[in-house]
């Protein structure tokens, strides 16, 4: 089973069946990280709520933009009677502010208005919205599959998925460890990647396109390499084997009890040697 669902709004996605990415990763941890990942719900922060905000408006357009998001005047304090009535009047919509550190509607405006400068972003192109916010649906290994692409370019002989990060610094060094790290998103390329190859029927490449959310608002392009590639689908096919037979057993265990010793690393400075020690009569304890 193979379906594509163009145009289709962010909770009626969410809503239908299937693994996602953002979940099934973590039964690479352990199947009981798994479990706990489907019934977390977070917070989201200022930084999610810009990179939402940025998604909204490059990729579904500025009258979409306008219906869910709102700035918040300068003037008006949301813990008061006034700030209250006027949250009340803007409803649904999320509220940014330049109030803060982040100066987060400013921010969200700089960065669509350089991803804009892209080729690929160029909302006057034909087709363009219906290739972002794509919906696959798909089958593999006896398990349910689903994925929601950013955007999409379609040419005769391959797939090109591209996908947006807002983060602090595009410096290459500084991304690749985000992209191997704790966030793995080598599982997610892979994983968007196959969703891609799989409703196109043809092969997929795929790249980050990373923003930073400070002014000037600098953008690294970032080419998934064929050897990440490829770790990323190992990863993704041992994922769903681990999924089938917890499936099958009903037993989701969490990770074996380990016991390590600690060692100091090779950076380490002693304060005993630098001479930086806090003596006791300058030290005073918080307690």
């Amino acid at each position: 089973m193979v379906a594509i669902a163009y145009n289709q709004p962010d909770p009626e996605y969410r809503r239908e069946p299937g693994e996602n990415q953002s979940q099934l990763k973590h039964i690479l941890v352990s199947p009981a990280h798994y479990q706990a990942s489907k019934k977390r719900r977070f917070a989201a922060t200022i930084s999610m709520e810009m990179g939402s905000a940025v998604h909204c408006k490059v990729l579904e357009g500025d009258k979409e933009f306008e219906r869910r998001y709102v700035l918040k005047p300068d003037d008006i304090k949301l813990n008061t009677k006034e700030g209250m009535e006027w949250k009340a009047s803007v409803k649904h919509k999320t509220v940014l502010s330049n109030a803060d550190r982040e100066k987060a509607w400013d921010s969200v405006l700089g960065m669509s208005d350089a991803l804009r400068e892209l080729e690929w972003f160029k909302p006057d192109q034909p087709d363009y919205r219906k290739f972002n916010e794509l919906s696959i649906y798909w089958d593999a290994q006896d398990i349910e599959c689903k994925g929601r692409l950013d955007r999409l370019v379609v040419h005769d002989d391959y797939v090109h998925v591209l996908d947006l990060k807002t983060t602090d610094s595009v410096n290459p060094k500084t991304f690749e460890k985000k992209v191997s790290g704790d966030m793995n998103y080598i599982f997610q390329a892979a994983w968007y990647a196959e969703a891609a190859s799989v409703a196109f029927d043809r092969p997929a490449l795929f790249t980050f396109i990373a923003i930073e959310r400070g002014s000037p608002w600098s953008i690294g392009i970032f080419d998934v390499s064929e050897e990440m590639m490829e770790e990323g689908n190992a990863q993704i096919r041992k994922a769903r084997e681990i999924l089938g037979e917890c499936r099958r057993t009903n037993v989701w265990p969490k990770p074996e009890l380990s016991r390590f010793s600690l060692e100091l690393p090779r950076w380490y400075s002693s304060p005993l040697s630098t001479g930086k020690m806090e003596s006791e009569d300058t030290f005073s304890p918080l307690f």
